[in-house]
């Protein structure tokens, strides 16, 4: 019992501190995911490689310059995509993770690391949530900036003109870090990508931006330069720069959206089938996802298993979305030696929709 209620409050502070990570989309390269993963770690991040589905759970991306481990509910479609989801750097992840319960990581990960705990950057992960069709084709000599953040190797070397926003010497840490020291240097963003641009100085016949400060940050430039990539990183060696517009707004994004994840129950104490219980004990449930709390009415119900009336025993329930948990407290003690039945009914909800599948836990009361 006390060993359960310990891993709750693990797995509850846990899951406060990720709901805390910031949910920013950072489109990057399978290059720059295995030269930094401790900058992208628990990041939501999107990138281009080719899926080779073997299984739904183990399926990899790769690209000319590295491989990932996708880990998906539902076997992704074969081929070249874009892809999304939570990157993790397991090194960095406590092995007490509740989102490592679900795929039954932690299994898998003992298994390849028998005798202790990877070590930061040896064992990366990508949660797929979704993908969508990689960028189209683009104009070779002025791409959307997303294009060649994406895929850099395919405008490798060439002469290219990019419009993004001006966002200083990486003032808002858009990117790992420079690919070296330069007197000048700095950040071109557009939507969720980011390059460096080397040795421009960004000044011009009406303007002159100060890199180290963030007064010119967000104002719409043109530069010309071109494009390298190296060790993750990519950068347009800037030849000319020139105030801009913003671009145009391109066609809406296509992105068919997965069914929402069902909530799944990681925890119980007491346990199923526990015996020995208090008369005054109180469920209490560790959630993989966040619960609709207005969903509970009426879906939840105490019974003795034996006992001659079937009227439901009084309770009242709290749901701290903090750490996903949810308790059920019965308004009177329970009765001693007696079978206790909690069932959840069909119609409990995650916030985003998904499911808590009907179940019923049970176990036995002690004598006081």
């Amino acid at each position: 019992m006390r060993r359960l209620a310990l891993a709750l409050a693990i797995a509850g502070s846990l899951l406060a501190q990720t709901s805390a990570q910031p949910a920013v989309r950072r489109a990057t390269t399978l290059a720059a995911l295995r030269n930094y993963p401790g900058f992208y770690h628990q990041q939501t991040i999107a990138l281009v490689g080719t899926i080779k589905a073997q299984s739904a759970e183990t399926a990899p991306i790769v690209s000319d310059e590295a491989s990932l481990r996708l880990i998906a509910r539902d076997l992704p479609r074969e081929g070249k995509v874009e892809a999304r989801g939570q990157f993790l750097d397991i090194g960095r992840v406590s092995p007490d993770d509740p989102r490592l319960i679900p795929f039954n990581l932690i299994d898998r990960i003992r298994a390849i690391y028998p005798d202790r705990w990877p070590r930061p950057g040896e064992e990366l992960l990508l949660m797929l949530s979704s993908t969508a069709p990689p960028p189209p084709a683009a104009d070779a000599s002025a791409p959307p900036l997303r294009s060649v953040a994406l895929e850099p190797g395919r405008f490798e070397g060439q002469r290219v003109s990019l419009i993004g926003q001006f966002r200083g010497r990486n003032l808002y840490g858009d990117l790992p870090e420079a690919p070296a020291p330069a007197k000048w240097q700095f950040v071109l963003r557009s939507t969720d990508t980011a390059i460096w641009v080397m040795g421009l100085q960004p000044r011009g016949k009406t303007f002159s931006f100060d890199p180290t400060k963030r007064i010119d940050a967000g104002r719409w430039v043109k530069v010309q330069g071109t494009v390298r990539t190296a060790k993750g990183l990519t950068w347009l060696e800037g030849a000319t720069i020139e105030l801009a517009q913003a671009p145009a707004e391109t066609a809406t994004e296509v992105e068919i959206a997965p069914p929402a994840r069902p909530v799944e129950v990681l925890f119980t104490a007491p346990a199923e089938g526990e015996t020995d219980v208090s008369l005054g004990e109180r469920l209490r449930m560790q959630l993989s996802r966040d619960l609709d709390p207005a969903s509970l009415k009426d879906r939840i119900r105490i019974t003795y298993a034996k006992a001659p009336s079937t009227d439901g025993l009084a309770f009242a329930t709290n749901y701290t979305r903090e750490n996903r948990s949810l308790e059920v407290r019965p308004s009177q003690p329970f009765e001693p030696f007696q079978l206790v039945k909690i069932e959840f009914l069909e119609g409990i909800k995650g916030t985003d929709g998904g499911a808590l599948a009907p179940f019923t836990l049970t176990f036995t009361t002690g004598g006081g």
